[in-house]
């Protein structure tokens, strides 16, 4: 595959291009590239309310045919093992951003030359998106209640059209998105800072999931060595390929099959894999967080308190159930909960959106292994409850590796 075709490669062609650009582009001509990045920013906005309640719907009607309790059970412990991943961002973050940020402090606003938009908001937000995962949470239970197929199928059509207008317009046009915002920070003269601090930012966030993805997989193993050890070489081919392709459902054979042979309950496996490729997503929980309040940090904002923060972990928990199968989906339904419960403005949001999408492999790959070790842990609890068979787990993993 031709290198200049994947998406990290030619965001970073664009941040590279933008900082050039920058010596020799006038205020003006910043102003008409910062405006296109908000008409794309807009046009998002529009669409987002569809993308949540097609998601989000349709990712409840998937479980459908499956006993109501045992959906009920998976949704909850997905809402927790999402919730505790971000408290634990959180922490972490109070803990180490202080040390990592230590007299880098920027200004994202209120530069002496301050780049603004030459255009006013030109596409309408239909409806907010806390209102749209209501509606979306609404249709998909209702339909899971009282099934109706053609009511059914519109969810999936909405979801399937939706899909198609982000991959073939606003992912595509997603460099030019990030040029703009780019080019405004570099003028403002905040990017070399921002951009410096960025790679200790992501170090930082990179062991947090290497650290808590282990432990999840070691308490799985109940901290039995040889079974952690299979548990991860099994799982390893999967966590890989989500590298690689940058998509968890584009994974999910792999993962399946991982998984499989990681848990004695084949008929679990086939039910909690499919379930929560799109909607547990552990990386995501622990990585956009951090970078979040690390940009906050930067910029000099305070860092929120725990009670501002848990309103913003349940937006965010609750946003997850629509996040998009496309490059970039993890954080782009995330963006008004970014801006309106953790204080993000504009500038701030193209730089995190940036550096979500040039780490968006290392935040497939912790998906797709957490995803297995939740599968691991959950049926340890499905069992517990009594709400499937209780099929001896693999106690000596004499299991080959993938």
């Amino acid at each position: 595959m031709n290198i200049f075709k994947s998406l990290p490669a030619q965001l970073v062609i664009c941040v590279i291009a933008a900082y050039l650009a920058a010596d020799f582009a006038t205020p003006t001509h910043a102003s008409y590239a910062y405006s296109l990045s908000c008409v794309l920013k807009d046009f998002l906005m529009m669409l987002l309310p569809f993308v949540i309640i097609s998601y989000m719907g349709s990712a409840i009607l998937s479980l459908e045919q499956k006993a109501p309790l045992l959906i009920i059970a998976v949704l909850t412990l997905v809402c927790v093992s999402n919730m505790l991943a971000t408290f634990v961002s959180y922490g972490v973050s109070l803990a180490a951003l202080p040390f990592v940020t230590q007299g880098k402090m920027i200004q994202l606003s209120g530069a002496t030359e301050t780049i603004n938009s030459l255009l006013s908001t030109p596409f309408p937000v239909l409806l907010e998106p806390k209102w749209a995962m209501i509606v979306g949470s609404v249709y998909g239970l209702t339909l899971s209640i009282r099934p109706y197929e053609p009511g059914r199928q519109i969810i999936f059509k909405l979801r399937d059209l939706v899909t198609k207008i982000l991959q073939k317009s606003f992912i595509p046009l997603l460099p030019v998105y990030v040029f703009g915002f780019v080019l405004k920070m570099q003028m403002e003269g905040s990017l070399s800072i921002l951009f410096q601090s960025g790679g200790q930012i992501i170090a930082l966030m990179i062991s947090l999931i290497v650290i808590y993805i282990g432990l999840m997989y070691a308490i799985a193993a109940n901290f039995v060595p040889n079974r952690f050890a299979t548990y991860i070489r099994n799982m390893f081919p999967a966590a890989f390929t989500g590298f690689t392709t940058m998509s968890s459902a584009a994974t999910m054979p792999v993962t399946l099959d991982a998984t499989e042979k990681n848990m004695n309950d084949k008929s679990y496996s086939q039910l909690v894999i499919p379930a929560t490729v799109n909607i547990h997503l552990v990386g995501d929980a622990l990585g956009i967080p951090l970078l979040g309040l690390a940009t906050l940090q930067l910029s000099g904002l305070p860092m929120p308190d725990l009670p501002s923060f848990a309103i913003f972990a349940g937006f965010f928990c609750v946003a997850k159930f629509s996040t998009a199968g496309i490059p970039g989906g993890g954080i782009l339904v995330l963006l008004p909960t970014l801006q309106s419960h953790l204080g993000l403005t504009e500038e701030m949001l193209g730089f995190v959106t940036t550096l979500y999408i040039l780490q968006d492999s290392i935040f497939t790959g912790s998906n797709v292994a957490g995803n297995g070790a939740f599968a691991l842990l959950s049926h340890k609890i499905m069992k517990a409850l009594g709400l499937v068979g209780n099929v001896k787990q693999q106690e000596d993993v004499q299991l080959e590796a993938a």
